[in-house]
């Protein structure tokens, strides 16, 4: 049996329920990630090469999170997707260049049923999915970003994530066989959602099961997500543009609050009370900020931020999780664009943008 590469690492991506992050894309994202290896010693590296399937949000959050809130549950999404491994050369914050992956591809989604009037709609549209890591060694990332570039008519958003893991996080390389067991001809989750993978033909693997958050679900007599995947030779990354620079902006004269931009993410900290120090970031290249809040964050409980972490594990992506300390998150709106910080003594460690 043939390996998938080993994965680049844990992901940045937390799952901001309220805001619109696609969800669904984390499990597309984890297909590219999963890693296999052979009884004997000997085993080639494969990379993913393209992931295709369908993917059924019968539920309420699954439709939420691509920003469909305006319809009933119960839309097909259809994905067809090519993967790449990437690095870049142009982080002006890094000591080695970043490490990723980059999924590029036609979303379709069908069965769109307004809330308030009959009917079904289908919308056709694009996604970009960027991933790097920056690594001190094999085992230690240092920062992460993450894109997701949404392009479907009047929904089209981008999330920009970044995370710097202070002190360096690790990266167990064994997460998929920790969290998968043998049962029968295929391999299940040990937790979390039911999710099968199950070896096709040569260089060929199929994932389906159950969405995170799905009810009666049981990964066989009904399934939400079916993707197959085709492997590849791991080749060398392409070297790729990098845009994701985060700079501090002056908020000190921003006499308006109740900013909006990004949903209410500050609900994921352990928000205190509210605080006019304010350190703002946002990616660069920002002007005319039109409102500003910060809250003060205790890191007392030392609570993680990785609600889809277990889920993740199962299906053998590598979860990250963000624990803040204590620390201000500020909030500010552009005209059509928010981005949200948490620092720990003046330094970003997790920078959110929505555009």
């Amino acid at each position: 049996m043939s390996a998938i590469s080993e994965p680049i690492g844990e992901q940045a991506m937390k799952y901001f329920r309220p805001a619109e992050i696609a969800v669904v894309f984390l499990v597309i994202f984890s297909t590219a990630s999963l890693e296999f290896k052979d009884e004997t010693e000997d085993f080639e590296l494969l990379q993913v090469d393209s992931i295709d399937g369908t993917l059924d949000l019968k539920t309420r959050t699954s439709m939420d999170s691509l920003g469909l809130s305006e319809f009933k549950p119960g839309a097909l999404v259809e994905i067809n997707l090519n993967v790449t491994s990437i690095t870049t050369t142009e982080c002006q914050i890094c000591i080695t260049n970043p490490l990723g992956v980059l999924l590029q591809g036609d979303v379709n989604v069908s069965g769109l049923r307004p809330i308030d009037s009959g009917g079904q709609v289908r919308v056709e549209g694009k996604i970009n999915v960027t991933h790097l890591q920056e690594f001190s060694d094999d085992e230690l990332i240092l920062r992460e970003w993450l894109i997701i570039d949404w392009d479907l008519d009047e929904f089209s958003t981008q999330w920009d994530i970044f995370i710097e893991h202070d002190p360096p996080k690790w990266a167990p390389s064994n997460r998929y066989d920790a969290s998968l067991v043998d049962s029968d001809d295929s391999t299940k989750s040990r937790v979390g959602p039911v999710i099968y993978v199950e070896e096709l033909l040569e260089n060929s693997l199929n994932i389906h099961g159950c969405m995170p958050n799905s009810l009666n679900c049981d990964g066989i007599n009904r399934e939400e997500m079916n993707l197959t995947t085709t492997l590849s030779l791991a080749q060398e990354p392409i070297v790729v543009t990098f845009q994701n620079n985060w700079n501090e902006y002056n908020a000190s004269d921003i006499n308006q609050t109740g900013t909006d931009h990004i949903g209410d993410i500050r609900n994921l900290f352990e928000i205190e009370e509210t605080t006019n120090q304010h350190l703002a970031y946002c990616l660069e290249g920002m002007e005319g900020i039109e409102a500003v809040q910060s809250w003060t964050v205790s890191g007392e409980m030392s609570s993680s931020i990785a609600p889809m972490g277990l889920w993740l594990s199962s299906i053998g992506l590598p979860s990250s999780s963000f624990s803040p300390t204590n620390g201000i998150w500020t909030e500010i709106d552009f005209l059509d664009h928010g981005c949200g910080a948490f620092t720990n003594e003046g330094k970003l460690l997790l920078g959110v943008s929505k555009s």
